[in-house]
């Protein structure tokens, strides 16, 4: 039989890669993964670094979660949701009201993230239309921002690399100006950082000038993920919030990446004391399965009463899943029942330390931060090395990285660190020695 790489060369077409680099850098083949830990099929493993895309927060292959899917699995596998229900749904929603900060009352079940995304984009703009104010149709977001690549998500998506090939075919958002702290501690959090910054003001004044067009802005809680970790200042979010809904403006946040305890409690949201009108979650809701909620404020619903024409006519065949809810019931009850809130500000600072010795150790580092279990490290290739050269930074960092058994995917010039929750010191050593050997080899 053919190898895997070579079979899987000859008929998939991977996500965010150019066919060039699979010659460069072929796709690992993982036969099975556990913690934090990805295994070959002949025996190497590779940490995973960035919980496989951000997802995995309680690690892989979870006895608590398998067991789950595996009881659910043998009982009810998949039913529409339109005209049923079921006990995974209905406790999934409970149990994410419970956690969610007071005043929500309904859960929308999607996907995945971009699905969210788009799933609260129609709501807010069909309750405009249904409650008398067709005027207020347009959206605000943030420059830097990304919510995804369907097209209403990708419309608010402020990175050109992602949206300048779909130009035409997107919306047009009002684009607000955010701050960046390169030096952001996790402490930040805690403060009123942003709030006094131009950006903030200038972000305000756009919204009160346009709010009477405005439906809702669209916000990535404190870091803009994919926009190579940029952290916005917990003050910012507070007071971009606070005016949105001031003018009327829904306040869509977007925790696909940054909810279920990856800043330290449960929602990003909290830090800045914002209730959203609209709550996107995904990525670590089940963790290991596609599946997306978007949390809907008490008396949201209001304008969707009444006539059948009023219904809200979204719908994805396999909304609440019973399989990807049951995963996500127990991934949910694993927050409670390790009280990992509790035991997650020991492993920021710990990884916040290694995040330290690795700046220090590294000329090519010009600037680090964190929030959570999120630290970002920015890296400026030394004339004449590698990553100076080639073009290809964030490739080359990559490769550097696989070669000490770690995963990491640079954003560019940004290595990233955004393991799953329960990394323990062992690891986190393994993985700061081998961010170190990666950027000595491809930038000093």
């Amino acid at each position: 039989m053919a190898r895997l790489i070579d079979r899987d060369r000859a008929h998939v077409w991977h996500p965010a890669t150019h066919f060039a680099d699979l010659d460069r850098l072929p796709p690992i083949a993982v036969e099975r993964a556990r913690g934090c830990w990805l295994h070959e099929a002949g025996g190497r493993a590779i940490l995973d670094a960035i919980a496989s895309w951000w997802t995995c927060v309680h690690g892989h292959g979870h006895p608590a979660i398998v067991a789950a899917v595996r009881e659910q699995v043998e009982r009810l596998d998949h039913v529409m949701f339109a005209g049923f229900t079921h006990e995974p749904a209905v406790a999934l929603a409970e149990a994410l009201l419970a956690a969610a900060p007071p005043g929500y009352e309904r859960v929308f079940y999607a996907d995945c993230g971009s699905a969210a995304v788009e799933v609260a984009l129609k709501l807010s703009f069909q309750a405009r239309q249904q409650r008398g104010e067709p005027e207020r149709r347009r959206f605000a977001t943030l420059r830097n921002g990304y919510h995804g690549e369907t097209l209403g998500a990708l419309a608010l998506c402020g990175a050109s690399a992602y949206r300048d090939t779909f130009a035409p075919l997107l919306f047009s958002p009002l684009e607000l100006p955010a701050p960046s702290f390169r030096e952001h501690e996790h402490a930040d959090l805690a403060s009123d950082l942003g709030r006094d910054a131009p950006e903030t003001q200038a972000a305000i004044a756009a919204l009160e000038e346009h709010a009477h067009e405005l439906t809702a802005v669209v916000v990535e809680p404190l870091v803009q993920c994919a926009g190579r970790m940029t952290m916005t200042g917990a003050g910012f979010y507070r007071e971009v919030a606070r005016a949105a809904q001031r003018l009327g403006i829904h306040v869509i946040a977007d925790e696909i990446a940054v909810g279920f305890g990856r800043t330290g409690h449960m929602f990003a949201s909290t830090w800045s004391k914002v209730q959203p009108d609209l709550l996107c979650l995904s990525k670590g809701l089940a963790g290991i399965l596609p599946l997306a909620a978007v949390l809907v404020r008490e008396g949201f619903d209001v304008d969707f009463r009444g006539a059948p024409t009023r219904s809200f006519l979204h719908s994805h065949t396999f909304t609440a899943n019973p399989i990807a809810c049951a995963a996500a019931i127990a991934g949910l009850e694993l927050f409670r029942s390790t009280d990992l809130l509790a035991r997650l500000p020991a492993r920021v600072e710990a990884m916040a330390a290694r995040r330290r010795a690795v700046a220090a150790a590294c000329h090519a580092v010009v600037a680090h931060r964190q929030a959570g279990m999120i630290a970002a490290l920015e890296v400026v290739p030394a004339a004449g090395s590698p990553g100076a050269r080639d073009g290809r930074l964030g490739l080359l960092l990559r490769e550097a990285a696989l070669a000490q058994d770690v995963l990491l995917r640079p954003l560019h010039d940004t290595i990233y660190w955004f393991p799953p929750l329960v990394i323990d010191d062992d690891e986190l050593d393994r993985l700061a020695a081998a961010t170190i050997a990666a950027i000595r080899a491809v930038a000093e």
